[in-house]
């Protein structure tokens, strides 16, 4: 794998790139990075070029200039693509990655070939009792001394809000952001890949997904968790391969 840097509005972004073949490109779950997708890129190198990039604050991109919702990572994503040569690639996108992709299918649906999401983040699921706690405790966080928020933060913060750091207002900003009204625009061949076990984007999101956009595939892993790829990595690895090389 290649490794380089390309600058998008001042802001140095990292990528990988090797193989040959059609291009795929590779977007990552919030709070992971290049190497997190190193599985599927092994698997897809012999045939296909695999571009990986980190997003803005993740591995060793440089943080975003200020609070992004997801259109501003859609628009960071196009212009790497354009810098990279990526016309119209194939997209194999994780959690976050899945935000990224339903923008960027939905309108500029000439920039994507296939889609293949795993896990992908974008539904708003009905919330649980525990996350309704937690959005009651946000709305008066005001209200409780900063030294209190701290220690309660683990019971009452998601796992990447507690490691987000500067970037958590960027992940407000996206979390809160319903992507389903965009799914029905979406025509491309699409395969979606869920565990049952996923406790991060349940597989509520992944039944959502197949029964709003009209070309899209869902395979369910018994057993797996919120990385499918990574859980059953042969099973998850033949099927993506499957996918991307029919006609």
């Amino acid at each position: 794998m290649q490794t380089g840097f390309v600058e998008v509005d001042g802001q140095r972004l990292r990528y990988q790139r090797g193989g040959s073949g059609p291009d795929v490109l590779l977007l990552h779950g919030w709070g992971g990075q290049i190497e997190s997708f190193y599985p599927v890129v092994q698997a897809l190198n012999p045939t296909f070029r695999t571009t990986a990039i980190d997003f803005p604050g993740h591995g060793q991109s440089a943080l975003p200039p200020a609070p992004w919702h997801v259109s501003d990572f859609l628009n960071c994503t196009l212009r790497v693509m354009d810098q990279l040569g990526l016309r119209r690639p194939h997209i194999v996108a994780h959690s976050f990655g899945g935000r990224v992709t339903i923008k960027m299918a939905a309108e500029h649906p000439q920039r994507a070939g296939k889609l293949l999401f795993t896990a992908g983040a974008g539904v708003i699921p009905p919330a649980s009792l525990s996350v309704k706690a937690k959005r009651f405790a946000a709305n008066f966080k005001a209200l409780v001394p900063e030294n209190v928020r701290e220690k309660l933060l683990p019971h009452l913060a998601s796992r990447d809000y507690q490691n987000a750091g500067e970037l958590r207002p960027t992940l407000r900003n996206v979390v809160s952001e319903d992507l389903t009204p965009l799914l029905s625009k979406i025509a491309h061949k699409t395969l979606l890949v869920w565990g049952d076990q996923d406790r991060e984007t349940p597989l509520y999101c992944g039944e959502t997904m197949k029964r709003e956009m009209p070309n899209a595939e869902l395979v369910v892993f018994p057993g797996a968790g919120h990385f499918p790829y990574l859980d059953q990595t042969n099973k998850f690895n033949l099927l993506m391969l499957k996918f991307l090389r029919e006609d």
